[in-house]
């Protein structure tokens, strides 16, 4: 690494930090100083954000389609409700029993769709999507199931009482930060390049021993487990569970701010959590879902979803606006990539062998064309 290259990273670090102490001190003062409804808002959309990098991870690093996204949510919420009123879990410890159900689910639905073309896994999440609400009508009723636990704040926090949500923000914030730097983690590292490998070049991939199949597996089950931890985390903020909450649309919407704010980065998954989350809040607001005719449809929330796509699809070419965000290396520094060495053993001995049988092959031409033509000399002399 050369001078400068260290003076950049040291500045991009610097930068990190402070945008990172900003961060925290923004949330700190809307914990505080807001109003119990904009808190528990926040609170939901921090939750969701793990739901949506779920998204950015089958998308960006995999190529994979997920239209049930939602449902995956409603099974975290369910299992992590039912763990604490039927099991007595800690309500702390909760979501945690919605990230192993949403892991289950999802590797039950990866195992048979992936062994098909990519487009069964969107119809087979599609159809759990749909599906869902009316399963979980039939399971818990049509009556609201609340939590029978309290999340109340410990002393030495200085939270009143009275003031839960705020102790409710922290632990949602909590557990969706610890699981975005260990994913995040995760993928920058030989997970993350074997993903992008069995999404590009899938056969190369197998070709060089990496198990295509197994870790499309594992990527759709580890999206599944951070959806149902979302889907658990929801549950401390709302503190009850209704099949209301995960209608058939909630997937569709899901999938379409993933697919216009996109982005290569976990954190890309924010925008799409506020959008979902409070845009029917400003509607509601400004009384726009009560009017009626052309005003009212361009006033909807299905036609700002459409427009938001569409401008996706003209402006970032469906790379998402995230994607314009993100850091570019420019032309001039652009250094040729350094060419790829084959990992294994065999298939290294047997490219250095194909090498020098080339050479040699190219060696022997060049011998057959430097021979004189004794035949012609002959002719001559006759």
């Amino acid at each position: 690494m050369t001078v400068q290259e260290s003076r950049i990273s040291s500045v991009k670090r610097a930068a990190w930090i402070i945008a990172s102490a900003a961060f925290i001190a923004a949330c700190l003062r809307v914990a505080f100083w807001a109003t119990p409804k904009i808190v528990t808002d926040l609170s939901n959309v921090v939750a969701l954000s793990l739901a949506f990098a779920g998204l950015v991870l089958l998308t960006h690093y995999l190529g994979l389609l997920s239209l049930g996204q939602g449902a995956f949510v409603g099974v975290g919420a369910y299992a992590a409700l039912h763990a604490v009123n039927d099991f007595g879990a800690p309500v702390l410890w909760m979501p945690l029993a919605g990230l192993v159900a949403g892991t289950l689910v999802g590797a039950v639905v990866a195992i048979p769709s992936l062994r098909l073309p990519k487009a069964y896994l969107a119809l087979l999440t599609l159809s759990l999507g749909v599906a869902y609400p009316i399963i979980l009508r039939q399971i818990d009723g049509n009556l609201p199931v609340t939590l029978d636990g309290e999340f109340v704040a410990p002393s030495w926090t200085g939270i009143a009482e009275n003031d839960e949500h705020i102790w409710e923000f922290f632990i949602v914030a909590a557990y969706a930060a610890v699981t975005l730097f260990l994913v995040q983690g995760l993928l920058r590292g030989p997970i993350g390049r074997a993903f992008i490998a069995s999404r590009d070049q899938p056969e190369a991939a197998r070709a060089f021993g990496i198990p295509v199949y197994r870790l499309r597996l594992y990527g759709v089950a580890l999206s599944g487990g951070m959806a149902g931890l979302a889907g658990g985390l929801l549950m401390i903020p709302t503190n009850f569970n209704d099949y209301t909450h995960f209608p058939e649309e909630l997937s569709i919407k899901m999938f379409a701010l993933a697919m216009a704010f996109g982005g290569s980065r976990l954190i890309s998954a924010v925008p799409g959590a506020i959008v979902l989350i409070f845009l029917p809040v400003w509607l509601i607001d400004r009384n726009w879902v009560v009017e009626y005719g052309w005003v009212g449809l361009v006033k909807s929330e299905g036609f700002i979803y459409a427009a938001l796509l569409l401008a996706t699809a003209y402006l970032t070419k469906g790379k998402g606006f995230m994607h314009l965000f993100e850091r570019r290396q420019p032309k001039s520094e652009v250094q040729p990539e350094p060419e790829v060495q084959p990992s294994n053993r065999q298939v290294t001995s047997v490219v250095r062998g194909l090498v020098d049988l080339d050479e040699q092959l190219v060696h022997l031409e060049g011998l057959v064309g430097d021979r004189p033509d004794i035949r012609s000399r002959q002719e001559t002399k006759d």
